[in-house]
């Protein structure tokens, strides 16, 4: 039987791979349709957004009770 995670840390690690799955087609979209490497503009200005994403989707996200 596997243990319960906190569940603000699911919520943080769910908040995590929604931002980094959107970064990652906002990147791929990029590449694919200029033909130009989305480094540095578009990764470097994901990743500052990174925590201000991660943020705003852990602290409304809906809320669990055990």
């Amino acid at each position: 039987m596997r243990p319960r995670l906190d569940p603000l840390l699911e919520d943080t690690l769910a908040a995590v791979a929604a931002t980094a799955g959107l970064g990652t087609v906002v990147s791929a979209l990029y590449w694919l349709t200029t033909g130009l490497s989305p480094w540095p503009m578009v990764v470097l200005g994901a990743v500052a957004g990174f925590g201000f994403g991660l943020a705003l989707l852990a602290l409304t996200s809906p809320r669990q009770r055990s």
